[in-house]
């Protein structure tokens, strides 16, 4: 009985902080990366990501992260 209600309560709260929903299968996430990732392998969707500072799109999540590591990380405004 107690394993019944708590599982009730952890996919109620699971509900409450995944609020990225792929429109397709109606899947959520809670980050928006996961959903893109999602998106691409699931769906077959050809997604580029997008780099919010300056615009460049690269094909793979992982790729865009080193880049805005590498670019426009804050450690490398520091003087």
């Amino acid at each position: 009985m107690y394993g019944a209600n708590r599982n009730r309560r952890t996919s109620t709260a699971n509900l409450l902080f995944k609020r990225n929903k792929c429109e397709e299968c109606g899947r959520t996430f809670r980050r928006i990366e996961e959903l893109m990732q999602h998106q691409q392998v699931a769906h077959g969707e050809d997604k580029s990501y997008r780099c919010n500072s300056c615009g460049l799109e690269y094909l793979g999540m992982e790729q865009m992260r080193a880049h805005i590591m590498k670019f426009h990380s804050y450690k490398n405004k520091r003087v």
